[in-house]
């Protein structure tokens, strides 16, 4: 065996040295965060929404544009948001 063989067997690539559990520790990590992350736009899109109803103005959380959500009544006497700005709907 030469010198540049017994090299190569004892050499190991950079992605055998991260342990396989701590990879799925981390993808369970980064599942939690984005569920945590997808309530808290949840919650965000639900303030603006009772905001807008209670004020009848609010900061869309679409655009971020300040006093831009209105609120009107349909013909059924619904609620209905939407920005003035972006068009988005939130009721």
């Amino acid at each position: 065996m030469t010198t540049n063989e017994s090299e190569s067997t004892t050499e190991s690539s950079p992605h055998e040295a991260v342990p396989r559990s701590e990879v799925e520790a981390l993808r369970e990590e980064l599942e939690a965060t984005k569920e945590r992350l997808r309530i808290a736009e949840k919650n965000l899109k639900w303030m603006a929404q009772h905001q807008a109803i209670e004020t009848g103005k609010s900061v869309c959380p679409t655009c971020n544009t300040n006093g831009s959500l209105g609120v009107e009544r349909t013909a059924t006497g619904k609620k209905k948001v939407e920005c003035t700005n972006c068009g988005e709907r939130l009721i």
